[in-house]
Order: structure tokens, then sequence, then C-alpha cells
């Protein structure tokens, strides 16, 4: 495992190494003055109830992300560096012995550990329209994606590269070898799901990215993807927004397509997903409706630390990624600004996945409902202070019959600040 003192060192070596060899007086010059400083707190608290069960889970904590992000040395090939550290410390005992999935777990203590630190850094190379990232790394792309729903945030280790020489075009490619989950301060190489198997462990995940704006109201986007010897993903997408009268407009339609990689560590590997969603935003209201389907025999596969895929259209709570899932779904949300309380949002969502194939069970089904209130405090001495509350029902049949110990309501209360330094 790629711990992050080792990830750490590898940069601040390597960072040491390059201004060894520029001039250093110039190089500090933009590289300190241009940085920015900042200390994230979020106050998390989740609790999550199974309906019928004594099963329950949850927990309240306190998190502190501190990040450094340097400016880039005047030198032909521009050098950067970022460092940060995540830390939670859960602030009661309450069901500390059960898997929640905010904080890591001790599986020999049978218990949540009271705390954990994540610590990264990422070396920067940038020259013209190019730069390479390396270490430490945020993406929030179709092949791999961020997860900040608990509290501390998912990375990722290995390098990535975008370049913007042609207009308009995004070139993205690179590769991504270590998770750090986000409920653990460790890396560990890339598999499927919950396998714990080290001779599924995946070396790599190459990929290589296009984004293409065709026009300032279309835009298009391919993706590859190849987690070795466990899977291949195409990702396809394209989106077109338009101003009609008053109302914004923008339809988006996404389309996946996994199938094995070399080896096949997991065994033949059969899952496409289609998407189309349509938007419109007036003043202070947003309405949104969309559809999914999922063909192939086999879900969406998703990647262990519960890494999401958030460009999937139906993402949630649930997922909404099973085999042959059919998923339709409507948010609407209301900006309170014009009503006189400026900072305060109410968003509502609701999902329905039917169709769902699981072998000897039929009409399988799962609905979520989605009610989030968020304000940010607009002005004065709190200006910044962000509160959010996030409350989930989740609904599941499988066989034309409710499965107790399933269903489960779940409430998540946040508050956020940012200090800049």
């Amino acid at each position: 495992m790629l711990k992050p003192n080792t990830l750490y060192k590898a940069q601040r070596v390597a960072f040491y190494t390059i201004f060894g060899c520029l001039n250093v007086n110039a190089a500090y010059a933009d590289f300190l003055e241009d940085s920015q400083k900042s200390l994230y707190l979020r106050n998390f608290y989740v609790e999550r109830d199974y309906e019928n069960t004594d099963k329950d889970l949850g927990s309240w904590s306190q998190g502190f992300t501190g990040r450094f992000e340097s400016g880039y040395t005047d030198t032909p090939v521009q050098v950067g560096l970022d460092l940060g550290f995540q830390y939670a410390l859960r602030l009661t005992d309450r069901y500390d012995e059960r898997l929640d999935t905010a904080f890591k777990y001790d599986t020999q203590a049978g218990r949540q550990e009271r705390d954990y630190l994540k610590l990264g850094a990422t070396l920067k190379l940038k020259y013209q329209n190019t730069e390479l990232k390396v270490g430490e790394l945020f993406p929030k792309t179709p092949v791999l994606f961020i997860d900040d729903s608990r509290q501390l945030v998912t990375t990722y280790a290995g390098a990535m590269l975008e370049n913007k020489d042609i207009k308009n075009l995004k070139v993205s490619a690179g590769r991504f070898t270590h998770v750090n989950a986000r409920d653990n301060d460790e890396y560990e190489k890339i598999t499927l799901g919950a396998s714990t198997d080290p001779s599924k462990n995946s070396d790599g995940l190459n990929f290589i990215g296009l984004d293409y704006a065709m026009t300032p109201k279309f835009s298009t986007a391919y993706w590859f993807g190849q987690l070795e010897d466990i899977y291949q993903q195409h990702y396809v997408g394209a989106s077109y927004a338009e101003q009609i009268d008053k109302t914004k407009v923008k339809v988006d339609a996404r389309y996946f397509n996994y199938k094995e990689d070399g080896d096949a560590y997991f065994g033949d590997i059969n899952a496409k997903s289609l998407g189309l969603q349509v938007s419109a935003q007036n003043g202070p209201h947003t309405v949104v409706a969309g559809i999914q389907k999922q063909t192939g025999d086999h879900n969406i596969p998703l990647l262990n630390g519960y890494v999401p895929q958030l460009y999937l259209q139906s993402w949630s709570a649930l997922a909404f990624y099973k085999a042959r899932e059919f998923t339709w779904h409507a948010l609407y949300s209301y900006d309170f600004t014009n009503a006189g309380v400026p900072g305060l949002k109410l968003t509502l969502r609701y999902l329905n996945g039917s169709e769902i194939y699981r072998p000897g069970l039929k009409d399988n089904k799962e609905t979520e409902t989605d009610v989030i209130v968020n304000y940010v405090v607009p002005e004065g001495k709190l200006k910044g202070l962000g509160f959010e509350w996030r409350h989930i029902r989740a609904n599941i049949e499988y066989g034309a019959g409710n499965n107790p110990g399933t269903d489960y309501v779940e409430n998540r209360i946040m508050t956020m600040y940012t200090f800049k330094f």
C-alpha cells in the first residue's frame, strides 16, 4: 500500500530536485506570491434508520481540511506544488461499533476509530497550454470522480495531463494507480466493489478524454478508460444549451459502455447505460427531468473505496446503476433570493427505478425521495457560513414485495465554513 507519508515524501523529493536546477530567487517569487491557502471546516452529522430493524447507522464528526496551492515559477517549464491534509474527529461513540462508511473501521477491534488523518502532495508542471499533475489528484471525470458525500473526500494517486493547444478542445490523459477512500487514511490499489482478494487488484487505470465545444451552445465529449485486467469503459456525451426568452434550457445525453479487459479478473462484464436529461431555469425556478436505461446483464461496475459514478444522471444514494434498470427522475429547485431570503435554496428530487434484472425475481424496483435545504450567510461577519440538511427516503422492493431491513430514512446535517488566508 502507498501511504500518505510515502506519497508526500516522493513529491517533496521531486519538487526540491527540480528547484535545484532553477534560479531559486526567480522561482520563489511567483510560486509564493500567487499561492492560495485555506482551511475548510465541516461539522457533519449522519444517521440512517433502517425500517423494522435495530441496525441503524450514523456518526457525528468534525472535519478539517487544509490546502496550500502554490503559484508557478517564472521558468520555461513552470513548476508548482500543492500540499493538503484532511482530518476527521468523531464526536460521539454512538453506533461506533457499526460500519457506516464515514469513518475508518478497525475490523479487529470491531469499531470505528476515533479519528484519522489523510495527507497528500501534488507536483504541478506547466508548459504553455499543457499541464501535468503528479501525486494526489481530485478528478471529476467520466472515468473517475471524487466522493464528497461524507466527512472527508476520496482522493487518488497518479498522473494527469491536460492540453488546450487546439481551440475549444481539451485533451486529458493519464494513469491512476491508487485510491484513498473517504473513510481511509491509506492508499490502496484499485479493484471492484468490496473485493478483498489482492490477486484481483489492478495495476492501474489508464485514460484519455476529449472535451470539444463545437459551438458556444453545443459541446461533446469522449472518454476511454482501461482498468487493467478488469474492464474497458467508453463514454460519449453531448449537450446543447439555448436561451428561450427568459428561460435557460439544456439538453444532455450520456452513454456508457463497459466490457472486460485483459485477464478479466472478475469475468465477463456487459453493462451499458443511456441517459437523456432536460433542464430549464427561469429566475429562481429550476426544473430537471430525465430517463436512463441500463442494458446488459451486469450492473455498472463500481470501484473499491465507495467510488461514485456521478456522470450517471440518476446517481444518488441508491445509485440506480443496476442491470437492465429503467430510471426516470425529476428535480425542482427554488432560490429564495427573490423572496427576500438570499442564500436559501430548496431542492426536491424523486427517482424511480424498475425492470431491475435479478435472476429468479420479478417486478424488482426501487424509489428515492430527496429533500435538500441549503443556506449560505450572504453578508456580515458570518458571510460564507453554510448549512445543509439532506433528507433521503429509500424504498426497495424485490420480487414484488417489501424486503425487511432494506428500506431506510437518512438525514445528513452539515455546517461548513472556509477560512482563506
